[in-house]
């Protein structure tokens, strides 16, 4: 499948240039504000003014060519250890401007990106021997986070193809095998169908010797003893079912009619899945007109349950690895709630290290219970993990705050509760779709009062530099906002050729459905011609006008339903 893993790169690619102008951007505020005593502010507004424009012409560059990785290392290393030597206290801004790189780099090469901070980080402690500044780990430690990210982010977006491939090719199964039975409907079921005459000719035709029962009876017996070993729609499993159970008895009083309630027909099931529904269906051996309920419906190979009529049944996960739902909430709780182990660095916030792990320790549940509910609930559980998102984020600014020790690092007054905006924004941003107005609006009034109420708590008052901390959760929201564009890229490069196989399914199965039936009838009528010629003399001569005239009609019917367009 050349256009999906064709979208996917696409994808990467994207999202990997849109970080690529945020966070350089980014780091270069944070680089002029914090050298702002040191320059001159005419020299240090040129110096940002330059330095974004380098960026911007590179990021142009980059969406026009790719730039070889050799020279784009070389320069960026070169740029790492010049802001180092001249920022030399805090170098955590300049060491970002390498992440970029090591993120793409891990996007398609995995782990073999970690050349990139080894070579940034052996050059710019060079340079600050150089400068007379101390040795730092912040050269290898940034860059290494945008290789873990990379990583993290690509394995993300591979398994989300494969699973998307997975439902995919589940619904094509379970549409082509409703189409197969609207083939099968189209020429076997009706108002007096070229198989109910033919049934009707059979018995006329039975002379000494002969068996009564038509091929035709051997067909329905095979229609009924045939079950699924793909998945289908619940709809469709029901009437499978349905038809067994009613043809297998002329008695009807014993005949059950299944109404699937509305959205729960269209509930995909796994093989597995079906089988137990139908073992089960046996068990409860139901009658009469039974409405069909899914009580929460789970993704595909999921626990689901059933109501049928009044009672419960319950369709086991699949036993089989199957390959795990994926969404960003959890990946950003979860990076949010590492990050918070942060807030303990002596140059960050100096938050008392036990406070900084159980902040970590409650963030990784957090994001622990959001991915179950996500598996367990598909894109119908965003609310709630946003909510969940949203409440960690405001314990983690509150302690945060409340205990800083930590009060400027780099010549800016910290802000600990930034670190929350760091994955709350982000996370609403992605999530943002999916809500409802009301939920949006209570979204935006809960980051506000995090942002009012930790403002309020700070310790020290902030000086209008401070505020250049602000470009990292807005660096954060609009990369944010590319996960998401970059996801709908991926959906869009996807769609095309999936919906093609899907329509050419529904047709295959259609016209096989049809074909099936067909071929059915010319051999049972090819059979009947050929009993009428042999068996003519030992047949009631009454007969014999009418038995012509019915297999003339089969064949012109049988001609004219051949000779219909194709759907």
């Amino acid at each position: 499948m050349s256009e999906p893993l064709s979208g996917t790169a696409r994808s990467t690619s994207f999202t990997a240039i849109r970080l690529f102008l945020n966070l350089r951007l980014a780091s270069r505020v944070t680089i002029c504000v914090t050298l702002w005593k040191t320059l001159t502010p005419p020299v240090a507004a040129l110096t940002l003014l330059a330095s974004c424009l380098y960026d911007v012409l590179v990021f142009l560059a980059l969406r026009r060519h790719r730039i070889p990785v050799p020279v784009r290392l070389a320069l960026d290393v070169v740029d790492v250890a010049v802001w180092s030597a001249l920022s030399g206290d805090s170098i955590d801004a300049p060491a970002l401007l390498a992440a970029p790189l090591a993120y793409e780099l891990a996007l398609e090469h995995g782990w073999a990106a970690l050349a990139v901070p080894l070579t940034s980080g052996a050059v710019t402690n060079v340079a600050l021997t150089v400068a007379g500044w101390p040795y730092s780990l912040a050269p290898f430690l940034w860059p290494a986070g945008g290789v873990a990210g990379g990583v993290f982010i690509g394995r993300y977006l591979r398994g989300r193809l494969r699973q998307r491939l997975r439902v995919a090719a589940a619904e094509r199964q379970a549409a082509r095998s409703q189409a197969e039975l609207a083939g099968r409907h189209s020429v076997a079921v009706g108002a007096d169908t070229v198989v109910d005459l033919l049934t009707r000719t059979w018995p006329l035709l039975a002379g000494p010797g002969r068996p009564v029962a038509s091929p035709l009876s051997a067909w329905r017996q095979r229609l009924a003893e045939e079950t699924a070993d793909h998945a289908e729609y619940l709809a469709v499993a029901l009437l499978r079912w349905e038809q067994r159970h009613n043809l297998a008895s002329p008695d009807l009083s014993r005949d059950v009619e299944f109404r699937p309630s509305s959205g729960s027909g269209a509930l995909l099931l796994s093989p597995a899945q079906t089988a137990a529904l139908h073992d089960a269906l046996v068990r409860l051996a139901p009658a009469g007109v039974l409405t069909v309920t899914a009580d929460q419906p789970r993704p595909l190979g999921r626990r689901q349950e059933l109501r049928i009529g009044s009672r419960k049944v319950v369709l086991p996960e699949d036993a089989r690895p199957h390959t795990p739902s994926f969404d960003a909430g959890p990946i950003a709780i979860a990076l949010g709630a590492i990050g918070s182990l942060s807030h303990s660095w002596r140059d960050m916030d100096g938050v008392p290290l036990p406070a900084g792990a159980a902040l970590t320790l409650t963030g990784l549940l957090v994001a622990l219970w959001a991915h179950r509910r996500i598996v367990a609930r598909g894109t119908a559980a965003h609310a709630w993990v946003l909510a969940a998102g949203l409440c960690f984020g405001a314990v983690d600014a509150l302690v945060s705050t409340s205990l800083m020790r930590t009060m400027v690092a780099g010549g800016l007054t910290r802000m600990p509760f930034l670190h929350s905006m760091l994955f709350a924004v982000p996370l609403t941003v992605v999530y943002w779709r999916d809500l409802g107005l009301g939920r949006r609006v209570a979204a935006v009034a809960w980051l506000a009062s995090i942002l009012a109420v930790c403002g309020w708590l700070l310790p020290v008052p902030l000086h209008w530099t401070d505020l250049a901390a602000l470009v990292w959760p807005l660096a954060f929201t609009i990369g944010a906002s590319g996960v998401r564009d970059l996801l709908d890229l991926d959906t869009t490069g996807v769609d095309h050729e999936l919906a093609a196989e899907h329509a050419a399914a529904v047709r295959e199965g259609y016209l096989s459905g049809r074909a099936d039936v067909l071929r059915l009838v010319e051999r049972v009528a090819e059979e009947a011609a050929h009993r009428l010629t042999t068996d003519r003399d030992s047949l009631d001569p009454r007969f014999l006008p009418e038995l012509e005239r019915r297999l003339h009609q089969v064949r012109e019917r049988v001609s004219a339903l051949r000779g219909q367009p194709d759907p």
